[in-house]
């Protein structure tokens, strides 16, 4: 671990990851200056929706100012006035390649965001897109889960082409249904990218390492005006791009370095895999299409149970991100043991598996509470 504070903290970087706090910062307080002259109406449109944790007009295309940073930014701090591709040795063309292959779902989510009503095949589509110019690109797939019988599967190239895409449209919606709550998605962004940096700086990635925590800037740039007032959403095309740049840098450094246990990184992902897995599990069993929204989510949970017990929905300014402090350690709980285990194939499931019945318990525990609280208010 000192070893990775000791590279994280290099001046060199530490230039890096000022210039893109700052672009990040300053190109969302122009998006937030600028709402209120038409651009990025969505909000009022957002704040209506059934799984809204808001009240009152907030501009949702802080993930266009993120991805900006992330572009332009990069390569330019790769072969430009910061020489990172020097001093670290960094390939800033395979860096390039792959934050441009977000653009397809960026773009989709973008457009919602806009105001543009995109489909949720379209949305999918456009995650699958990304995931398979990703492929095609690197030319690396997931080939290997560490699970006898699904192995002998994904060997087959059809079949581990087809899985690594499932894994790409998986997380990339992942990231957007956890983003229900003034800070949430930064912290799991931010958490995961820290979590996965350290676990490809322990298997020798260093390029991997070093981008991920360039990404954590200029989230944090994003970040200081959505938590805690939420000033800026991050958005559809935010969400999207992030969950592919995210499992995109776990897929590279997992082919370039074997001895990583996959639920390891499962583990890492585990808190916006497990909440849209259950969300789909609900919404089966309701009967309800799985892109079908509500208000059922973990935080959304959280949130409606602070209110209910202690602060009213006239507080939900207060309430909103009170909940987001709540859900850290939930969150950060399972990154840590991948981050102890990353290359202990037995201990990473068991902890995958311990996590996943806390999880659970967890969830229809605080709906007890939530009604509990409900009935006790009425």
């Amino acid at each position: 671990m000192n070893e990775f504070l000791d590279q994280i903290t290099e001046p060199l970087l530490m230039q890096s990851y000022a210039t893109l706090f700052f672009v990040s910062f300053i190109l969302c307080l122009i998006i937030i200056l600028s709402s209120g002259y038409g651009f990025s109406r969505r909000g009022d449109i957002d704040e209506a929706a059934i799984q809204s944790a808001h009240s009152g007009f907030v501009p949702r295309v802080g993930g266009l100012a993120i991805y900006i940073s992330i572009l332009v930014l990069i390569p330019l701090l790769s072969f430009g006035f910061i020489p990172l591709s020097v001093v670290f040795d960094l390939d800033a063309e395979q860096l390039m390649l792959l934050i441009l292959s977000a653009a397809p779902v960026f773009s989709v989510g973008l457009a919602e965001d806009l105001g543009y009503d995109m489909s949720p095949r379209a949305r999918l589509v456009a995650s699958a897109a990304s995931g398979l110019i990703a492929i095609l690109l690197f030319k690396v797939w997931l080939d290997s889960l560490g699970i006898p019988g699904v192995d002998m599967l994904l060997m087959f190239a059809p079949f581990g082409i087809l899985f690594t895409i499932f894994a790409t449209v998986g997380v990339v919606n992942a990231f957007n249904l956890i983003d229900g709550l003034n800070g949430l998605s930064s912290y799991v962004t931010v958490s995961v990218a820290v979590s996965l940096s350290i676990i490809a700086f322990q298997a020798g990635n260093t390029q991997i390492s070093i981008f991920l925590v360039l990404v954590v800037a200029a989230v944090l740039g994003f970040m200081v005006l959505n938590f805690p007032m939420g000033r800026i959403f991050l958005g559809d095309g935010g969400a999207y791009v992030l969950g592919h740049l995210l499992v995109w840098s776990a897929i590279i450094f997992i082919k370039s370095a074997g001895a990583v246990s996959t639920f390891a990184i499962l583990l890492v992902f585990f808190w916006p895999v497990a909440d849209t897995g259950l969300a789909i599990w609900r919404r089966w069993k309701l009967g309800n299409p799985a892109g079908r929204p509500d208000r059922l989510h973990f935080h959304q949970l959280a949130m409606r149970f602070l209110e209910i017990r202690f602060f009213g929905r006239e507080r939900r300014k207060i309430a909103n991100p009170v909940a987001t402090l709540i859900l850290i350690p939930l969150i950060s709980a399972p990154q840590v043991l991948g981050i102890l285990f990353w290359d202990d194939f037995e201990a990473t499931v068991w902890s995958t598996m311990l996590v996943t019945v806390v999880f659970v318990v967890t969830y229809f525990f605080g709906i007890g509470l939530a009604k509990r609280g409900r009935n006790t208010n009425a």
